[in-house]
């Protein structure tokens, strides 16, 4: 019933559309002119406009009154550069020619949704009633799935198509992450004339950064100092510092243990300096575990299997759309697509993964 080269057809059209985070309008009218030819009932929210974007969640229905309401998601932003993607074909590979993302991550999901769409229409197929969002600004928070209002279309299960690994692969836990700005005033004084009058603010840091947890932290949990600015010229004292933080943990508790020794050390070390604290470091989404038998995983494991495709369920570090379904109470599951090497110049995505996963999808709603 998967029509491959129309699904790798679609895929090449929406990969050479520029969507970067807030910038979906493009492929949101793409993807709207789409659904409305498939006869959903389409719509577009305000999350654009809550979030400073020029496109919204673009949502569109498929009814079936008295069934079981199914969610399926990806979402249309991408990383950058993707403003000029030249996609390649190669050895049942598609890949971007090296001079920019592919953006598999996460049209990949997106090209699978419409397949099954497409499939449902030509087969007349039973189905439950669908609920698709395609989601903005999810590579920059989760902005999109955020500003949904998800529990006013009675969702009974949701299914996000956003996890690079094989199709087959399902993620039932994903960490809470918190992120912020860790910054550091000291004071600043001539480099060569009166440094002791000075407080240099990177030496305070570089004082607190050797006695914090980074990296991996334990099997649970990890923490990172991604970015690091300050300083106005190699004659002056540093007189401040910005540090990019973020920590991930599968365990809340681990999590909030980690965040308050953390702080508490920056804090200690810097009135030992003399330096100022401040910070805006916060949980930025919650992460959400389900059991192996929970009735959405059962549902993806039935599916694996009619379409003769090996299941398995993993955790994952990183975070999604799939976390905020579930913090608002819908059951959710994250779903690999086969994207490889994402956000890099280098990634790719083998076309039988976008047929498998096809697969999955059109058992999903058989069953």
């Amino acid at each position: 019933m998967i029509k491959e080269t129309r699904l790798v057809e679609n895929f090449l059209d929406m990969v050479k559309i520029s969507s970067p985070s807030k910038n979906e309008r493009a492929i949101g009218d793409y993807l709207i002119q789409i659904l409305k030819e498939l006869g959903l009932e389409v719509k577009e929210d305000n999350a654009g406009e809550l979030n400073g974007g020029n496109c919204g969640n673009i949502i569109g229905i498929l009814k079936s009154p008295g069934k079981k309401r199914f969610l399926f998601s990806a979402h249309m932003d991408t990383v950058v550069p993707c403003d000029k993607v030249v996609p390649i074909m190669e050895n049942g590979i598609i890949k971007s020619d090296g001079t920019s993302i592919l953006g598999g991550d996460d049209k990949g999901g997106i090209a699978a949704i419409i397949e099954m769409l497409r499939v449902i229409k030509e087969n007349n197929l039973d189905h439950p009633e669908i609920v698709i969002v395609f989601s903005m600004g999810e590579e920059i928070g989760l902005l999109g799935s955020k500003s949904f209002d998800i529990e006013s279309y009675g969702v009974d299960f949701g299914f996000i198509l956003d996890s690079s690994g094989k199709p087959g692969r399902i993620i039932t836990k994903a960490p809470s992450a918190a992120r912020g700005t860790i910054t550091i005033i000291g004071k600043p004084a001539h480099a060569g004339i009166s440094p002791e009058n000075g407080i240099n603010a990177l030496t305070v840091a570089a004082h607190a950064i050797t006695k914090i947890k980074l990296g991996r932290v334990d099997t649970e949990t990890t923490s990172n100092i991604g970015v690091v600015k300050g300083g106005q010229a190699t004659n002056i004292v540093m007189p401040s510092v910005e540090l990019e933080y973020e920590a991930r943990s599968l365990s809340n508790e681990k999590l909030e243990s980690l965040l308050k020794e953390t702080l508490d050390i920056f804090e200690n070390v810097c009135k030992e300096f003399g330096a100022k604290f401040e910070n805006d470091v916060k949980v930025e989404y919650p992460g959400f575990s389900l059991d192996d038998n929970a009735e959405v995983v059962e549902i993806v494991k039935q599916a694996c299997n009619k379409a003769g495709i090996e299941s398995e369920t993993v955790s994952s570090g990183g975070g999604s759309d799939t976390n905020i379904y579930n913090s608002k109470g819908v059951p959710s599951v994250n779903l690999a697509v086969g994207m490889s090497k994402v956000h890099t110049l280098e990634e790719y995505i083998e076309i039988k993964d976008l047929v498998n996963l096809s697969k999955i999808l059109v058992e999903i709603i058989k069953g």
